[in-house]
């Protein structure tokens, strides 16, 4: 289909094309299927995916000029966790030629590691955290992106019970004070913030430690999400 079209079109364009060529090879498609992520009786977000082929393979097309994104691996791993499937394949229509790669999921045994200044934290305010992180690992295993951990993470303190705040933040410089921000961390407890990082950033953790300095919160914890853990770090 690519030889024959060439890229530079609308990616609605390519979608009906996949459709068809997969059809003609006698092969059931669904497209743009939708699913609510569910956690706790919460729908914590939706996903819709382009393609499923033989309610066995998830194809997820782009029309980029460059090379696959980590966003788009992440991408489409929601989507393999969500519908339980193990193999999903990322297609590129927007270069020369057709780029393609495979992705296989399947789950894994998540373990939880502590690093950092855990043992500094107040017993109360990382014991919520630890319930909640294995309230979610219980509830729906481990594989989603950070951004999704995030909501499955205030979907489980929300049925625990525990008041959260997605925190705002003027930003100070001396005499200076500039406009409300809404920074990516929450705010729980009476002197902690909890922030979801796709790895264990060096830049993750100098932003976490920002937000708390200009919120006056001395406590801090990183859920950093590597391929087969959590890592819990402390921060103060």
């Amino acid at each position: 289909m690519h030889n024959t079209l060439g890229p530079g079109w609308n990616e609605w364009d390519y979608h009906r094309g996949m459709i068809d060529a997969l059809a003609a090879r006698g092969h059931p498609v669904k497209s743009h299927e939708r699913k609510d992520l569910i956690h706790q009786g919460i729908a914590v977000d939706r996903f819709e995916l382009d393609l499923l082929v033989d309610d066995v393979i998830v194809l997820e097309r782009k029309h980029i000029k460059e090379d696959f994104h980590p966003a788009h691996f992440t991408q489409i791993i929601n989507y393999l966790k969500c519908w339980n499937i193990r193999l999903g394949l990322l297609i590129n229509f927007g270069q020369d030629q057709l780029r393609y790669k495979r992705v296989p999921f399947s789950d894994v045994d998540s373990l939880v590691e502590y690093t950092g200044c855990w043992p500094e934290i107040p017993l109360v305010e990382k014991e919520i955290i630890e319930r909640a992180i294995f309230g979610v690992l219980a509830g729906v295993a481990y594989g989603y992106g950070a951004d999704v951990f995030k909501k499955l993470l205030t979907a489980e303190l929300g049925f625990m019970k525990v008041d959260t705040v997605e925190l705002s933040i003027n930003p100070a410089y001396g005499l200076m004070q500039f406009e409300k921000r809404v920074v990516d961390a929450l705010a729980y407890g009476s002197k902690s913030l909890v922030a979801v990082s796709a790895c264990s950033s060096a830049t993750d953790l100098s932003y976490l430690k920002t937000y708390m300095k200009q919120s006056g919160r001395p406590y801090g914890i990183l859920v950093s999400l590597d391929k087969s853990k959590i890592r819990l770090r402390g921060v103060v």
